[in-house]
């Protein structure tokens, strides 16, 4: 038996990439592995459950085919969990996130074949206001966690970032996140000389870069469109970007759409000339991946596993972010170059943009890498 313990899940679907993570996880390894799924019975800002799920308790989600329990943050839940860990503490644990203890410290302590999975959750960057708490909590967690401990990293920095807080001797497994398929094919999609419809499709915080979006293609001068999808994680942050929709005096045009389900990211996605997402720090980005898959075309920072080769019709641009700053300059000119392209130039820019979701989809083996990770304690 292997139990998944996440963070948030659905119903909840706001809560970014780790969901995704999880559930194309699971749909591959259903029919594999016996799994059971620990989750929190809220979201990031406090949403409860609908009152049709029951919490402490493992109930059934037909469409994953899996046993799902959802935690309340309450001392009663964490008896029920620590006896859960402990009746069950000889079975794999892979641990998806560090930061609700009850859900990471806890089962850590207990267990004895546990992985971790970051998800990029040590990133320097990602740790904004929290920063001393965060650290301060992982100098804990260090000292609880057995040596035995196999840690899963998605991508080269992910394993510099477990060394440089848990020891170089870490015992680490780097396995890219299992994506979604790609679309068979490259979309049919016509782009207008002078125009552009941009979209931004993630969680909004500081770290994912909104409000430098904003305020460069107010910069521009030309009326470039962005929709902007995502659940509010910093509300501050946010706060500061709504000042800057509610004074535009500029050509741009801008769209909140809220949140969209993960399910629909791929349709989305399609819809538009390109996705821009200039975040300080991606340990994959499945929504960067998401429209790859679909022939979208993606501007995004040095700040993800991603990159591409310089050609005249790229996948996608990369945004240098060095020393808390963006090179305005290569994104204003990315931008412009995107407006004025013709129709042509920029179906050879979704073709490759496609091939490069297909050609990385194709290259891995995920089943044996993962079954190989999920076998560490055999």
């Amino acid at each position: 038996m292997i139990f998944f313990i996440t963070e948030y899940f659905y119903p909840f679907t706001d809560a970014g990439g780790p969901i995704r993570s999880i559930e194309n996880l699971v749909k591959v390894f259903t029919n594999i592995y016996s799994f059971k799924l620990i989750t929190s019975a809220n979201n990031h800002q406090g949403e409860i459950l609908p009152k049709n799920l029951k919490s402490d308790c493992f109930i059934l989600d037909p469409s994953i085919k899996t046993d799902i329990y959802f935690s309340k943050n309450s001392f009663k839940s964490y008896c029920n969990l620590f006896f859960l860990f402990y009746f069950n503490r000889n079975h794999t644990f892979y641990i998806n996130g560090l930061f609700i203890p009850r859900l990471s410290f806890l089962p850590t302590l207990i267990c004895k074949n546990v992985i971790i999975s970051p998800r990029g959750m040590l990133i320097k960057d990602s740790f904004g206001k929290k920063a001393f708490l965060k650290k301060l909590y992982l100098f804990l967690f260090k000292k609880v966690i057995s040596k035995h401990a196999v840690w899963h990293a998605t991508d080269k920095n992910e394993v510099l970032d477990i060394k440089r807080f848990f020891g170089a001797n870490s015992n680490i497994q780097l396995i890219p996140n299992i994506p979604v398929r790609p679309f068979l094919k490259s979309k049919q999609h016509t782009k207008k000389v002078g125009a552009l419809r941009l979209v931004y499709f993630g969680l909004i915080a500081q770290k994912k870069g909104l409000l430098v979006l904003i305020q460069t293609l107010k910069s521009l001068g030309y009326p470039v469109s962005l929709d902007i999808y995502g659940s509010v994680k910093d509300q501050s942050y946010w706060k500061l970007c709504l000042n800057e929709l509610n004074n535009n005096n500029s050509l741009a045009s801008f769209s909140y759409k809220g949140h969209a389900n993960p399910a629909e990211s791929q349709t989305i996605l399609a819809g538009y000339d390109a996705f821009v997402l200039l975040t300080k720090g991606e340990n994959f980005g499945h929504s960067i991946y998401e429209a790859l898959s679909v022939g979208t075309p993606v501007i995004i920072s040095n700040k993800t596993p991603w990159s591409f080769s310089d050609s005249s019709s790229p996948p996608g641009w990369v945004i240098d972010y060095t020393n808390d700053e963006f090179d305005l300059i290569k994104l204003k000119q990315v931008i412009q170059d995107l407006y004025k392209m013709e129709s042509h130039d920029y179906n050879s820019c979704s073709v490759n943009a496609h091939k490069y979701a297909v050609d990385f989809y194709n290259s891995h083996d995920f089943k044996k890498q993962y079954t190989e990770l999920f076998n560490s304690f055999s």
